[in-house]
């Protein structure tokens, strides 16, 4: 078993079928209740019209052809055309008026499943990979576009035309409608037999391409690592295995549909031979007349056609239900938790920043990742954090953004705890450039306000010079407009660098976070996010992490963490000056190593 294949997660616990699935859609349809009504209408009207036909036509052979009366066929045939005309009209407007209730319950969907997706915790995002949840938000969805403007609509207007072909047929004789009626019990069985195995075969292939999205999603991603590794035919293999894996269940699940069509055909097949065998005695007896007779044979036949358009949509309903159950387990996911009764940051906020005895575990099997951390940064000053691959550093930066909250201990700001902050509002104030910065496809000045309508141009360019971005503005064709690829891949890693530091600036954030943020640039390029660096931080309180001890000179106080435990603090000159302090015993390394 590898990352990439199907994750039991993806289903809701116990699943569910048709019936609970439009339930959980019932809020999304709501408000269109009035718009369904009048489709519900328009639907019984379309097959009412229908069996109308069918009823013309048999009046015609009784009072036209038997009883040899030209004008009344004329007048037949008449009525029928105008029927044929109403009946192509309504049926336009059914179609069209649905599409566009289903549309607009979908965008509803949409819209609450990204909302829901951007509220879930740095915990699910860990667990789940991103080809997933692109799955959901794309694939899944159209299923359900598909069952709105195939599916449903299909079913009901079948059912409703299968109500009143039984209707019909009872008016012109009940006996022969019970005696053509008695094979479907053993249909209706073989059918919900024929659903539940179709509806597993479904749900396997559906999580198969799960896996196969997530799979390809993150083979795109490392497809540099990919091809410098010559690792391509191996990941080919992977590929061709998840590939042969959901085609063994696609094929299962098409094997199980087919089934139904010999199913329906013969009942097709079986009550029209019932109809014509009974009823022509009945018509030879005088019981019926001939005209109701050949009626109530159309009557029968068009019964295997709403039939047949139910169980053809069925696998589009299976399809969606298990399409239904990913999405709905998604939305059942907790979203991030927000404090009952929220305080709020004051509005002149100065930055004063304390961590009281925080410690943190990512799991409750895992060791704690910071254990009783203590420190307090006064307003406007830098700290510091110093440490060796995972000692802890980035896990404080995430409890400083509320991306995690802290299993014992508080985090201050201004005296405030954090825990009382709603997440935005925190997150808002600590701003962070990445050693890795994530830039959009769009443009320079779009990446610096993320398109927030609340950062005017002139911010924006104000942002950008502070930053240094100058240089870049000239040499780019159209300045700050100048198109930004995908993840800034045509920026260099400086240049991105600088961008960041333009966003932090533009919305002033009053807590700044540099992340390794000169890490892996030359000298030069360093020495330029340096300037940009202390620009940021002027008036702000700040967090600096850094393997490059050059970066953290000027820093007002230093942490140096060791497996989640803080060993040492204190102003970078006071560390210096100790004889036993790790701080100086790096410095040292670095002196060596340079020489």
């Amino acid at each position: 078993m590898t990352e990439f294949d199907v994750d039991s997660r993806d289903q809701l616990v116990g699943g569910f079928g048709v019936g609970k699935l439009l339930q959980r859609l019932w809020p999304y349809f709501k408000p269109e209740l009035p718009a369904c009504i009048v489709v519900v209408v328009l639907v019984i009207s379309h097959a009412l019209l229908g069996r109308g036909i069918v009823t013309v036509f048999g009046q015609a052979i009784d009072r036209g052809l038997i009883g040899k009366n030209m004008d009344f066929v004329l007048k037949a045939a008449g009525v029928y055309l105008i029927m044929e005309i109403l009946i192509m009209s309504l049926q336009f407007i059914i179609n069209t008026w649905f599409a566009k209730i289903g549309n607009r319950v979908l965008h509803r969907l949409r819209d609450h499943l990204v909302q829901h997706v951007q509220s879930l915790p740095a915990e699910y995002f860990d667990r789940v990979p991103s080809g997933k949840i692109v799955t959901r938000l794309t694939s899944d969805t159209v299923s359900f576009t598909e069952l709105f403007n195939q599916g449903l609509l299909s079913v009901f207007t079948n059912v409703v035309s299968m109500t009143a072909i039984l209707v019909a047929m009872m008016v012109i004789s009940i006996k022969m409608t019970l005696l053509v009626l008695i094979v479907a019990p053993p249909l209706v069985y073989a059918a919900y037999k024929l659903s539940e195995k179709i509806l597993l075969a479904q749900r396997e292939s559906k999580r198969r391409v799960s896996a196969i999205n997530a799979f390809v999603a993150e083979s795109v991603a490392g497809m540099k690592v990919i091809q410098l590794f010559n690792r391509a035919g191996a990941q080919r293999d992977r590929f061709n295995r998840l590939s042969a894996e959901y085609k063994s269940d696609l094929l299962k699940a098409v094997s199980l549909y087919a089934l139904l069509y010999p199913t329906v055909s013969l009942f097709t097949g079986v009550t029209v031979c019932t109809a014509l065998a009974y009823g022509g005695g009945l018509a030879l007896d005088g019981a019926v007349t001939t005209g109701a007779m050949i009626a109530f044979i159309f009557h029968v036949k068009d019964f295997g056609d709403p039939l047949r358009n139910i169980l053809e949509r069925y696998q589009l309903f299976q399809n969606s239900v298990s399409s239904g159950e990913r999405i709905f387990a998604l939305l059942e996911e907790l979203p991030e938790s927000e404090p009952v009764a929220a305080s709020h940051l004051p509005d002149e906020l100065r930055g004063d920043l304390k961590f009281n005895a925080v410690s943190f575990r990512y799991r409750a099997d895992l060791p704690l990742a910071l254990d009783s951390i203590t420190f307090h940064i006064p307003a406007g000053k830098t700290l510091a954090v110093l440490g060796r691959t995972g000692s802890g550093k980035s896990t404080l930066i995430s409890l400083l953004q509320r991306f995690r909250d802290p299993i014992a201990g508080q985090i201050l700001v201004d005296g405030l705890d954090l825990a009382q902050i709603s997440r935005n509002e925190v997150r808002q104030t600590v701003g962070v450039v990445q050693q890795d910065v994530f830039l959009f496809r769009g443009t320079v000045a779009e990446n610096i306000s993320l398109a927030d309508p609340e950062i005017t141009r002139e911010r924006i360019e104000w942002a950008a010079r502070e930053a240094g971005l100058s240089r870049l503005i000239q040499m780019r064709p159209g300045g700050l407009d100048a198109h930004v690829e995908e993840r800034g891949a045509n920026l260099s890693i400086g240049e991105r660098q600088l961008i960041a530091f333009a966003r932090i600036l533009a919305f002033d954030c009053e807590i700044l976070v540099l992340d390794e943020a000169t890490a892996n640039v030359d000298s030069e390029t360093e020495a330029l996010l340096q300037d940009a660096a202390r620009r940021a931080r002027e008036g702000r309180t700040a967090v600096v992490i850094a393997h490059r001890l050059s970066t953290i000179a000027d820093a007002d106080h230093l942490l140096v963490l060791e497996n989640g435990r803080l060993i040492e603090q204190g102003s970078p000159r006071e560390l210096a000056a100790r004889p036993d302090s790790h701080y100086r015993q790096m410095l040292e390394h670095s002196t060596t190593a340079r020489a």
